[in-house]
């Protein structure tokens, strides 16, 4: 790796998730290649970064995969390489109301799983192309704790059948290119948050939320047992640790970060 510091490409990267990511990542020396569909909200989260920190930003959908091949070869071509890749696109509340699974329509299945699962199938791809040349790299997916496991869904994923099932497709995945490509020095991992802050709400607003949830329906708050709900930085250091050579012997693994919610 060069003395810029290594390149890491980020899904996502005006989302919460995202942006934590980014965070983590800058403060241990890499320049962030933020790919996102709202290009006002990169730009924010670009210029609180600084220059230093962001060697470029994409407006772009993950969903358009024409789009996501060019600005991962543009990238590779820019900077000589691509060191990491973390997939922090998408967000199940984004694709609409969730509903009892006999009533929902399989256009919203398909858009459910091109978001969640086939961007980020092809994201992969795209990078792994260049990372198997340079035989060198490591892929951090964001995955969910729907996709560990679904239920029981009066304390889980409620109504969430599809969405957990691109999920869990992640966790998979990631198995199996950690294994064939482990040969190739490139190592794959995912997190699986629990209950978190988006770019729409805060963890503090979910705690505030929380009491009128549990008032509705015991356990749907999903609130973990430390108490409170993910923050953007325990993603950012949970995929910073494990994108970093201090997990140069982690790969396959999916790292549940929800605060212990799955241990009740």
């Amino acid at each position: 790796m060069s003395g810029d510091g290594p390149i890491g490409l980020i899904t996502g990267g005006a989302g919460a998730i995202g942006s934590g990511i980014a965070r983590a990542l800058a403060r241990d020396g890499w320049r962030v290649v933020l790919v996102d569909r709202d290009g006002e909200a990169l730009a924010r989260i670009a210029a609180a970064l600084g220059p230093a920190a962001v060697a470029a930003t994409f407006t772009a959908d993950v969903c358009d995969e024409q789009a996501i091949r060019r600005i991962v070869d543009e990238a590779a071509k820019r900077f000589g390489r691509i060191d990491g890749l973390a997939t922090a696109a998408g967000s199940g509340a984004a694709l609409g109301p969730r509903k009892p699974f006999w009533e929902t329509k399989r256009d919203d299945w398909r858009l459910n799983v091109e978001t969640h699962l086939v961007s980020v199938m092809t994201v992969c791809q795209a990078v792994l192309a260049h990372m198997a040349a340079r035989k060198s790299g490591v892929i951090l997916n964001v995955a969910s704790g729907a996709g560990l496991r679904g239920g029981p869904p009066q304390s889980r994923q409620k109504n969430a059948q599809v969405y957990g099932l691109a999920k869990a497709g992640v966790i998979a995945f990631t198995q199996s290119i950690a294994l064939e490509f482990a040969a190739l020095g490139v190592r794959a991992n995912c997190i699986a948050p629990g209950r978190a802050e988006s770019r729409h709400k805060t963890a503090d607003d979910l705690l505030r939320m929380a009491p009128a949830e549990e008032a509705r329906e015991t356990g749907s708050s999903r609130m973990s047992p430390l108490g409170r709900f993910g923050k953007a930085e325990d993603f950012g250091e949970a995929a910073a640790f494990l994108m970093s050579d201090r997990a140069g012997w982690i790969t396959g693994t999916t790292l549940d970060v929800s605060g212990g919610v799955r241990l009740h």
